[in-house]
C-alpha cells in the first residue's frame, strides 16, 4: 500500500517538474525571440476571453438569420453534354480535324461532358427547391445532384422551368422533411435596407479541402429596386430582366439561384446576376424579386411551365437616326412581325412605331415586352402606333407563347437596306454561274429609290 502510494508521488512529482520545464522554457523562447527582433516584451498579446453577442444587436440579427436561412440553401451540381465538331485527334494533330471539315461535308461530332455548379434554396418541407432556370437550362436531367448544409447528396429531378422568368423548380429525390426558408415580401423594400447573399461561389463549399458543406454568407445593402438588365445566356441569346434588386452584396459566379434575404430571415430576392468586367464580384449585383416568383410556383409546380401572353413582333431601339427617318421622337419601331401572330392578324407592320399600349407609354422594348407580359392570354389590348407619319389605333388579342416562332421575313431589314436577298438554292447557282464553293446570298431585287 505504502509502494503504491510512494509511487504515485514521484509521478505526481516528475509531472510537475516537466511542466515547470515546459513553462519556463516558453517564457524563455518567447523573450529569446523579443530580444533577437529587439522588442522589449513578448512578439504579440492575445485575448482568450469569449465576447458573446447580444441576440437583439444589429450584429446578433444577421447571426440569427444566417442560422436560420443556411440549413435549406443547396449547392446545385450539374452536368451536360456538349457536342463539337470534330475527330479528336487531339495535340499535335489538331490540324487534321480543319482538314476532314474543309473536305468531307458530314463532319463527325465529338462529344464531352460540361459540368456546372450553382445554388438553390428549399421552399418546403418535401424538398422543392428554388433556383434560377439558367443554372439547369439545358443540362442532362438525370444528372442533377443537390447537397445540404448537413453534407448529404441528393439526386433531384426538374418539376418546372420558365425561360421568361429565369426560375425554376426541382424537387429532391428522397425521404423525409427537408429543414426550408420563409418566404418574405418583396413588394416594401427600402433603399439601403440591409440584406444577406447566400449560395455557393465558384463550387467552393463542396472543395474537398472542407470537411463540411457551409453556404458562403455575404452581406450589403439595397443599392437600388426596379432595375432592368439584359444578360448573355446559353447560346448566345440575351436575356432580358427587369424589376430586379441591386445589391452591393457580393454574389460571384456560383451563387445565381441562391436566396438573398433580410435581417429577419426572410427570402425577399432570387440571386441572379452580376455586373462586372471580370466576372467576379465588384458590388453589383441583381435578384428577382421574390413576390415575382411567388406568383409563378403554383404554375410551374402543377404544369412545369408557364405560358406567357404574346403579340408576335420583333421590336427595335428607336434611335435618334431612325426616329427621324420614321418621323417620331419617341416610341418602339417594330422591325418584323411573325408570320400568324397576333399582330400580323390586326395589321401590325414592320416600320410600324408602337408609342403606346392600353394608354400607357413605351419609350423601350422592355417597356413594350413588360406591358404585354402584364396582360392574360386572350386579353384585348389597344397599341397606339405611328405609320407613315399617321397616329392609328390598333386592337388585337394576346396569345400564348409558342414553344418554336416562325421565322419572320425579315421586310423592314430589306426596306431598310434597299435590297431583297435570297439564299443560294441550286436552282440560283445554276442560273446565275455561282460556284459550288462561294457562300452569301443573292440580291433578287432592288427597290426603287432606296438606299441601294
Amino acid at each position: 500500500m505504502k509502494k503504491g502510494w510512494k509511487k504515485k508521488k514521484i509521478v505526481l512529482f516528475l509531472s510537475l517538474i516537466v511542466t515547470f520545464c515546459f513553462i519556463t522554457s516558453f517564457i524563455f523562447v518567447s523573450f529569446v525571440q523579443a530580444e533577437k527582433l529587439n522588442l522589449k516584451g513578448p512578439l504579440f498579446e492575445e485575448s482568450v476571453k469569449p465576447h458573446p453577442v447580444d441576440p437583439q444587436s444589429f450584429e446578433g440579427k444577421i447571426i440569427e438569420a444566417i442560422k436560420k436561412v443556411s440549413p435549406a440553401v443547396v449547392s446545385i451540381s450539374t452536368e451536360r453534354t456538349v457536342s463539337v465538331p470534330g475527330i479528336g485527334f487531339g495535340p499535335p494533330f489538331e490540324d487534321f480535324d480543319e482538314f476532314f471539315r474543309r473536305f468531307f461535308e458530314e463532319f463527325p461530332q465529338r462529344e464531352f461532358k460540361q459540368r456546372g455548379l450553382g445554388s438553390g434554396m428549399i421552399i418546403n418541407k418535401d424538398g422543392y427547391i428554388l433556383t434560377n432556370e439558367h443554372v439547369i437550362h439545358g443540362v442532362d436531367r438525370d444528372k442533377i445532384t443537390v447537397t445540404l448544409s448537413n453534407n448529404k447528396s441528393y439526386k433531384a429531378k426538374i418539376v418546372g422551368t420558365d425561360v421568361e422568368s429565369d426560375i425554376a423548380v426541382l424537387k429532391i429525390e428522397g425521404e423525409g422533411e427537408f429543414p426550408h426558408v420563409v418566404l418574405g415580401n418583396s413588394g416594401n423594400l427600402q433603399v439601403g435596407e440591409w440584406v444577406i447573399a447566400l449560395g455557393n461561389p465558384f463550387g467552393f463549399a463542396l472543395s474537398e479541402l472542407n470537411k463540411k458543406y457551409e453556404p458562403t454568407v455575404t452581406v450589403g445593402v439595397i443599392s437600388a429596386t426596379g432595375r432592368a438588365i439584359q444578360a448573355g445566356g446559353e447560346g448566345g441569346e440575351r436575356r432580358i430582366y427587369a424589376d430586379l434588386i441591386q445589391t452591393d452584396a457580393s454574389i460571384n459566379p456560383g451563387n445565381s439561384g441562391g436566396p438573398l434575404i433580410n435581417i429577419y430571415g426572410e427570402v425577399i430576392g432570387i440571386n441572379t446576376a452580376i455586373l462586372s468586367p471580370t466576372g467576379g464580384s465588384v458590388g453589383i449585383g441583381f435578384a428577382i424579386p421574390i413576390n415575382k416568383a411567388k406568383v409563378l410556383l403554383q404554375s410551374l409546380v402543377k404544369y412545369g411551365e408557364i405560358k406567357w401572353p404574346w403579340i408576335g413582333i420583333y421590336m427595335q431601339e428607336l434611335t435618334p437616326e431612325l426616329a427621324k427617318k420614321f418621323g417620331v421622337e419617341k416610341g418602339v419601331l417594330v422591325a418584323d412581325v411573325v408570320p400568324s401572330s397576333p399582330a400580323e392578324k390586326a395589321g401590325i407592320k414592320p416600320g410600324d412605331v408602337i408609342q403606346e399600349v392600353n394608354d400607357t407609354p413605351v419609350n423601350t422594348p422592355l417597356d413594350l415586352r413588360e406591358a404585354v407580359l402584364k396582360t392574360k392570354i386572350g386579353e384585348k389590348i389597344k397599341l397606339t402606333v405611328v405609320r407613315e407619319g399617321r397616329k392609328i389605333e390598333i386592337e388585337l388579342y394576346t396569345a400564348p407563347k409558342p414553344e418554336k416562332i416562325v421565322e419572320a421575313r425579315g421586310e423592314l431589314e430589306e426596306k431598310l437596306l434597299g435590297v431583297k436577298v435570297s439564299e443560294i438554292t441550286p436552282e440560283l447557282r445554276q442560273r446565275y454561274d455561282i460556284g459550288e464553293k462561294e457562300r452569301g446570298v443573292v440580291i433578287t431585287e432592288v427597290f426603287r429609290g432606296g438606299p441601294a
